[in-house]
């Protein structure tokens, strides 16, 4: 097995165990934990009972043993139950000639005995005669990490698998929130789904914003990155999350103005230079100088100029300079991002 729809895979092997078509070797390997984690656990609760695990079970850690000692574990037979099963986790730190010995136990495997072996953040090679020989006799599924428009969807199929269901803005909020992480996506969507009425069917965007959004302390520099990408539906989630909390804004517009400023600088003066003589001159480490040179294809000079305006427009609305009374740091938040985002320049003055 060994196609790119990682979730797919996944819910094969568990209707296959299900069915009762148990296999000897199940090599689960890829960049993505998440799947690799369903599998495994999906194997570990099914093959043997808890009452027999102290039996019939064993766990071993692939940063402490060689793959001698997996297979003189995978080699007893059960003494209460149908299969012995043997997992191993971070069988990625296992040594690479190590898995020549897999090859050989493949082609004479115990037939009572199941062996996992979860390779987390590693994909193996599919060229390898041990992962051929193990593709003949049992499983190897690939777990991929998905792409980030990937991820809403993969929201809305955790929750309706679960008999509820997610509007597409919050499953997006959510994706947006959260990130591509599949693991603390589903704990999250958890909450969300206990947290709903016995009479509500449908997570909305306020209850992402309530429930996950509280729970997520703000962080300037992760908007100021997004307005930075030009990440119009991050920056606005973020704004939106914060918008009723106490935001203090004239902080936040000081660390906006103090990355305007320098790439206005980079602009006028280091478009043209290596990262170390770029650093020197805008009195920044190098590492720093590559999302300014990034922000140069999002932002024209033109526009730089035009967001150091409106950056200093709402630094003395924040003081209440020229503002409607009732109006919250929040609201001027989102006022602020957007015109930023959306603010135009044809031509770059430098």
């Amino acid at each position: 097995m060994a196609t790119k729809n990682s979730d797919a895979d996944a819910k094969d092997i568990i209707a296959d165990v299900k069915a009762g078509n148990i296999k000897p070797i199940y090599l689960l390997h890829g960049e993505e934990p998440y799947y690799i984690d369903l599998v495994s656990d999906f194997l570990e609760n099914n093959i043997v009972a808890d009452e027999n695990k102290d039996f019939d079970f064993s766990v071993l850690y692939g940063g402490e043993i060689r793959m001698q000692d997996v297979l003189a574990a995978v080699s007893s037979y059960p003494m209460m139950s149908n299969y012995r099963l043997v997992v191993v986790r971070e069988a990625q730190q296992l040594r690479e000639k190590d898995y020549d010995l897999l090859q050989l136990y493949a082609k004479k495997y115990n037939p009572k005995a199941v062996l996992v072996l979860c390779c987390k953040h590693k994909k193996l090679d599919p060229r390898k005669s041990y992962f051929k020989e193990v593709q003949k006799v049992g499983v190897v599924m690939e777990s991929n990490k998905l792409y980030d428009n990937q991820v809403p969807t993969f929201i809305v199929n955790y929750v309706r698998e679960r008999g509820k269901d997610i509007k597409d803005q919050a499953a997006q909020m959510l994706s947006t929130l959260v990130g591509p992480n599949l693991s603390l996506l589903a704990t999250e969507c958890d909450k969300l789904i206990l947290t709903l009425k016995d009479d509500e069917k449908v997570i909305s965007e306020e209850s992402v914003q309530k429930i996950v959004g509280m729970n997520r302390e703000f962080n300037s520099y992760e908007l100021l990155n997004a307005v930075a990408a030009k990440d119009v539906q991050k920056a606005n989630t973020l704004a939106l999350v914060v918008a009723g909390d106490k935001v203090e804004l004239p902080p936040l517009v000081a660390v906006f103005f103090n990355f305007f400023q320098n790439l206005m600088v980079y602009f006028k003066y280091c478009r043209n230079m290596d990262d170390n003589s770029a650093a020197d001159k805008m009195g920044i480490r190098p590492f720093f100088v590559r999302q300014y040179r990034d922000a140069t294809t999002k932002y024209n000079g033109f526009q730089v100029l035009k967001v150091i305006g409106i950056l200093r427009e709402y630094d003395m609305k924040s003081k209440g300079v020229d503002i409607m009374p009732g109006t919250t740091n929040g609201q001027l938040l989102q006022e602020m991002i957007y015109k930023i985002m959306h603010c135009n320049g044809k031509n770059d003055p430098f």
